[in-house]
């Protein structure tokens, strides 16, 4: 199965941070994404929230809305 980069990184953190509580969990995600990530792996997050890609871990998918909410 050929997984999007966005999804394996963000899978990745989101197993490092798996031990925390999920809404802290989910924010600690959304603050490493907002730091290191380039605007275009952002936005190619968001594409694949939108498009509900069964690759991302619920706690990414979490991460992604707190960002989206955070930008507007």
């Amino acid at each position: 199965m050929n997984v999007p980069p966005e999804a394996r990184m963000g899978n990745d953190i989101a197993r490092q941070l798996g031990h925390l509580p999920t809404a802290q969990a989910a924010e600690a995600i959304a603050d490493h994404i907002e730091r290191f990530w380039e605007p275009r792996m952002r936005r190619n997050l968001e594409a694949l929230v939108a498009a509900q890609d069964d690759a991302l871990d619920p706690l990414v998918v979490d991460a992604a809305g707190l960002l989206a909410a955070r930008a507007s």
